[in-house]
């Protein structure tokens, strides 16, 4: 399935019974279905609004995803961040390897308002919803798998490489989960690269420390896509979050797509136990 993927891949909304809305973002050249059993866990046992976005060049043809760059990614993830206002009072995002990056972008675009900018913190369900969408705000944020250094050795000669090898297999298909759930495209175009690694640059350069809000890292010790002491950089350079708000989760036998592989279930328990704490 190198060329498109299937309908069922793209974005879901998932209605709850609560004020608390969850966006969630896939990877690079994944799809929200890789999201959506969380999306499920989240909404059916904590009666979470759910929405899992579909990234500019996904869902459609590897070769609509080389003609992207990590702002047109971005989108998306801006854009159902208002979307969730809409309907709920309080935000919170998990992203997915590069979708942690996007996350972490959206967590420092749309920080907690204080008490003076709080139209929408003090007002009610019935304030317009473009009202409400203007004062959004993440109030917690998940990194399942996300990326500050890679393993892969060609990584560092993309620039070159990108004109000898246009596409890499991902192994996208690998995981013990019905395929609906595994609808990403099997090779990746090494054009965007070189965006996602722009995006790392920025994330590490000024996103991260613009961060204050609770943090949870989830990371596997067998991600041959993402090196382990990712997670370590990521917590520690988030230095504006207290360190009883942010925490890692080590998985000793987890691949990169931490939402489909072996463990999920415990990512899954373990995300939903991060969004009902109170901080």
């Amino acid at each position: 399935m190198s060329g498109q993927t299937h309908r069922n891949a793209d974005a879901f909304f998932l209605q709850g019974s609560r004020d608390e809305g969850i966006l969630l973002v896939h990877g690079y050249t994944g799809a929200p279905s890789e999201m959506r059993m969380l999306g499920n866990f989240l909404q059916e046992e904590g009666g979470y609004t759910v929405l899992g976005v579909c990234l500019a060049g996904h869902c459609t043809t590897a070769e609509a995803l080389e003609q992207t760059t990590w702002p047109d990614w971005y989108e998306a993830v801006e854009e159902g961040v208002k979307e969730l206002h809409r309907h709920c009072r309080h935000i919170y995002i998990a992203g997915q390897s590069m979708g942690g990056l996007l996350a972490i972008k959206a967590a420092a675009d749309f920080p907690p308002a204080d008490s003076s900018e709080g139209l929408f913190i003090k007002g009610g369900r019935g304030d317009p919803a473009e009202k409400r969408a203007k004062t959004c705000s993440v109030e917690k944020l998940i990194l399942l798998a996300t990326p500050v250094f890679l393993q892969d050795w060609r990584v560092p000669f993309v620039k070159l490489l990108r004109y000898f090898i246009p596409r890499l297999h991902t192994g996208q298909h690998s995981y013990n989960v019905p395929e609906e759930y595994m609808q990403g495209y099997s090779e990746m175009p090494t054009k965007p690269v070189l965006s996602l690694l722009e995006l790392i640059k920025l994330c590490k350069a000024e996103y991260l420390e613009k961060i204050k809000i609770p943090t949870l890292i989830v990371q596997g010790q067998k991600d041959h896509t993402v090196k382990s002491q990712s997670a370590t950089y990521l917590y520690e350079q988030l230095k504006c979050v207290p360190e009883t708000q942010k925490e890692i989760l080590w998985l000793p036998e987890a691949r990169h797509v931490v939402t489909l592989d072996d463990a999920r279930e415990t990512v899954y328990e373990k995300c939903l136990e991060f969004y009902e704490k109170q901080y």
